[in-house]
């Protein structure tokens, strides 16, 4: 932040408070309600940002990109030793941990996606299709070395297993009866007890 200038460490302000109003508040979210957060008058956004759906966007563009990072180090951290198996175990984790707890860019996406206007979902999903084609080489490695169950389709799981993990950001805000690594860990036990041929190595490990 040191190397930006203060235009660009405002907007960077703006769009983190954006993120945490989003992720609270849902897609309907005021404009008021960031700009108090971010500690300017709300005409003063636009300065930074020519509307409210460019802040969305990019909302949704660092969400996205977050999660993606943050899973990629996951599985990268498992080492060459790690099965493919294992190293969906890790993606599945690192993924419910980012909506959860690491990022409110990545709590936010997944709770505006569904609301937002038809021009911004279009443009998300590009971002989208870059990130399930990540998880399908996942999935695909797993079932190339047979670890697999019989009838598994591919598509099916990864739709359902997205459903799953960003649906937490749903219901973790308001039911803390567990944390966030608790949840981790249960999604993993729940997608891959179903998905693995021997699920013995990879369920109930403990939590990265």
């Amino acid at each position: 932040m040191a190397t930006l200038t203060k235009s660009e460490r405002t907007r960077a302000r703006i769009l983190d408070a954006a993120a945490i109003v989003f992720s609270e508040q849902g897609y309907g979210a005021r404009l008021s309600d960031i700009a108090e957060r971010a500690g300017i008058q709300t005409g003063s956004l636009y300065y930074h940002f020519s509307s409210r759906e460019e802040i969305v966007g990019e909302v949704l563009r660092i969400g996205i990109e977050t999660s993606w990072s943050h899973v990629r180090e996951a599985v990268e951290r498992m080492g060459l030793e790690a099965s493919p198996l294992e190293r969906l175990n890790a993606a599945i984790r690192a993924h419910t941990m980012s909506v959860l707890e690491i990022s409110d860019y990545a709590s936010a996406q997944v709770r505006i996606i569904g609301s937002v206007p038809e021009s911004l979902a279009d443009a998300h999903r590009r971002d989208q299709r870059r990130y399930g084609d990540y998880w399908n080489r996942l999935l695909t490695d797993v079932a190339e070395d047979g670890e697999l169950a019989e009838g598994v389709d591919l598509f099916a799981v990864r739709m359902l297993a997205f459903g799953a993990m960003n649906w937490t950001a749903e219901w973790f805000g308001r039911q803390r009866s567990v944390d966030a690594t608790t949840v981790a860990d249960s999604a993993c036990r729940m997608l891959l007890g179903g998905l693995a041929r021997d699920d013995s190595r990879v369920l109930g490990q403990p939590s990265a």
